[in-house]
Parts: structure tokens; sequence; C-alpha cells
């Protein structure tokens, strides 16, 4: 799949979902994903007997498209009606051999056998699926609600990738009542927190203008957004150029994790710099602001946080974190350690040593 974007304009009867399937589903299976959509996203980044994983296997189509390209179809459906209607399709195709698992994603997720690629459309916010299982993403009653459960439920992929595989997931952006609502780049930004994103493809569905007098177009696209389980690389000579600075004005900063081993000599590849605070809004605070005014965008549990705000921010959480962006392309990123207990700081700050002019505690520092 060279293109950025990918045409669809007939779904094959061959693997359709049969019409009598279709008006068993309660809303008449408005939602189900094209078949053709999956298959070049399954050709291009898996290979034949990899474990394809879709967290939203509604009425199977990624399973289809995964058996078909010779791979291993996997699938967790929460709604117990359509989990049904997807295993008589698959039946029907003479598919018996992909698995289905009844659940919560969430709660699946946790004993799940490792994936090769994760690809799926999201249920989308506010579709009118009133009567929707409590627990799904259709049932969601706030924006905010929604994207507190796809961050809970990307957190929960991570680890069942397999290291370099791939996670696509489907999304749109929407009008809601006339409101424009951002689905898909929200999503996105969700995906860049725990994968390396790469970037967006567009689905482009064959689908009349029926207004011509409406200023609003025929809402014809879709994003699959696609991301990699790997590593960022932290860029290591600007992350020692800042620690120098920022320890001279802030000596109680010691760098802890992976850069202090890497600083020690271990053959390691950090990705970021942990840095060892005490719990002390009087010196975290500034630093914030110190961060801020060097082009840091701040952050609390993937929520966007203002300097000023670190007070507050720091009631109930153990770290913040700080991303620098800059523009050669090169990323630099902070995670701000704390523990609620004031004893922890001064036991770890006596295990102290300085290596290559950084302050630093190569031992594992267990915060809770």
């Amino acid at each position: 799949m060279p293109n950025s974007w990918l045409h669809l304009d007939a779904n094959q009867d061959t693997h359709a979902l049969d019409h009598t399937l279709t008006s068993s589903d309660p809303f008449a299976a408005r939602d189900r994903g094209w078949v053709e959509q999956m298959r070049p996203f399954v050709r291009e980044l898996s290979q034949p007997g990899d474990r394809v994983l879709d967290p939203f296997a509604g009425f199977a189509s990624t399973l289809v498209a995964a058996c078909q390209e010779g791979r291993q179809g996997v699938g967790i459906e929460i709604e117990a009606g359509r989990l049904h209607t997807a295993r008589q399709r698959l039946n029907d195709l003479g598919l018996e051999h992909a698995t289905l698992i009844h659940g919560d994603c969430e709660t699946a997720l946790a004993n799940m056998e490792p994936v090769d690629l994760v690809l799926t459309s999201l249920p989308y916010f506010g579709c009118g699926m009133e009567s929707a299982h409590p627990g799904q993403l259709y049932g969601a009653g706030s924006y905010a609600h929604y994207l507190q459960k796809v961050r809970g439920i990307l957190k929960a992929l991570k680890p069942i990738i397999k290291p370099g595989g791939y996670i696509v997931v489907g999304a749109e952006n929407l009008q809601l009542d006339g409101l424009w609502v951002p689905q898909a780049w929200d999503v996105a930004r969700l995906l860049a927190e725990r994968f390396r994103f790469i970037e967006e493809r567009v689905i482009v569905y064959d689908r009349p203008h029926t207004d011509s007098t409406s200023p609003h177009s025929n809402r014809a696209h879709e994003y699959m957004l696609v991301a990699q389980n790997s590593a960022r690389v932290c860029d290591r000579d600007a992350a020692m150029s800042l620690l120098k600075l920022l320890q001279a004005d802030f000596p109680q900063a010691m760098v802890i994790g992976s850069f202090a081993r890497w600083l020690k000599g271990e053959a390691v590849t950090p990705s970021d710099v942990d840095l060892l605070l005490p719990n002390d809004s009087h010196i975290l605070q500034p630093l914030t602001q110190w961060l801020e005014s060097r082009g840091f965008q701040l952050t609390r549990w993937g929520a966007p946080l203002q300097a000023t705000m670190t007070t507050q921010a720091m009631a109930g959480a153990n770290y913040l974190r700080a991303e620098r962006l800059a523009a050669t392309g090169s990323t630099l990123t902070l995670d701000l350690a704390f523990h609620a207990d004031p004893q922890v700081y001064p036991q770890l700050a006596g295990k102290a040593e300085t290596r290559q002019g950084i302050i630093c505690i190569s031992e594992p520092a267990d915060l809770g």
C-alpha cells in the first residue's frame, strides 16, 4: 500500500456480511468495517503466520482479512450479540480457526499472547447507540470519559505488541449536533504517547453529497493511524547539555533510570531522561517554569499542563512529563519523578554520584 490514501468503491460479495446477519443486529450493522479496508494493512505490516489482533472485533472484518492473507486472526468483542454474528460469519466463510474472545478488551488483554499487528477501527464517540454495553466505548457519556478509556486500552495493548510490531487504528473526526470533534487527531495524540507514530492514511469512500445547499462536505473519508511499538531514541547530546544547565540551577535534580545507567557505561539505549526530585512545590514550580521557558511542553498523565499549575498537578501523582520537539525533528523527554513519602528522596540521594559532570543514581530507584 504505497499510497497515503485508499479509495474503496465496492464491498466484495464473496466476503461481505450476509444480509441475514446484518438484519439480526439491532443497529443493522451500520458500523461494520470493510474487509477491503483491512487487507492492505495486513499485507504491508505483517508476515504470513503472524498474529493479527482486533480488540474491537465487531463483525470480524479484520479477522476475515487476516485469514485471507494467511495470518492468524484474533478478536475481542464485548457485545454478545455481535460476537455470535461474527462467529456465524467466520463459520459461513470456512474460517473457524480464527479466535474470538468475549469480554472487555482491557481485561482480556491482560492474559493475551503477544501479537504482531493490532488492526482495528475504534467505536466512535456519540454515535447514538444508547443501548450499548456499559463497558463499550459506544456507551461513554462524555468525550473526556471516552478519551480516558481509549488511553487505558492503548496502555493495555502496549505490552502485548511484539517489539517492532505495528498498531493501526481507524478513526474519524466527527460532527455532533453541529459541533466539530477532532476525534481522529486526539486518538493520534494518545497513540503517540506510547508508540512511535508513523503517519496517517486516508480511506476514501464513494458517498454522494445529497444537500447542495449545505456548507458541509459528504464526509466520505476516515483516517487509519499507523504507529510502531519501538522505543524512541533520546538525543543524548542535547540531554547532556540541558542537564548541565538544569543541575547548575537545580542541584536537587538527579538523573535516574536508563540514562543514569548509560552514564555509568552500561549498554543501554535511553529513550528519555528520568529525574528524581524532592516532593517540594518550591522546587518543582520554578523548575517546570524553567523548562517551559526553554520550549518544553508539560503533561500530567498525558493531559496538557501549565507550569503555573504544578502544585495542583502534584496531588495524586508521582511524576510530570516535559517534552520538547526541536525544529530539526529531534525530541527530548524528561520525566520529573517524586515520591509522596518525604523520606524517600534523601534515602535515594545518599546513593548519588557524579558521572560525566552529571549528578545521577545508577542503582534502581523504586518510586512506587
